[in-house]
């Protein structure tokens, strides 16, 4: 899935360049294509592709150990 991931960002920076040159290449099948919609279609493709790959690699912080130093933050210097 990763590996799919990956290729979906190097085909959409791919599109990208293609479509601002020749966008007729990208969207053959409509009449008269634009480059706003050749780049908007990239960039859904780009961030979509993206979000998959944080979602899948990164990993969440643990929540108790964030809980606890907001807490510790938050509390007043009294000692000084």
């Amino acid at each position: 899935m990763l590996l799919f991931l990956q290729i979906l960002v190097v085909l959409s920076i791919v599109i990208l360049i293609i479509g601002l040159i020749k966008p007729k290449w990208v969207f053959f099948f409509m009449k008269q294509p634009d480059r706003l919609t050749v780049t908007a279609v990239a960039m859904l493709l780009f961030m979509t592709a993206w979000t998959g790959i944080a979602k899948l690699t990164l990993k969440p912080k643990e929540r108790i150990a964030a809980e606890h130093a907001v807490e510790d933050s938050n509390r007043l210097q009294l000692d000084r």
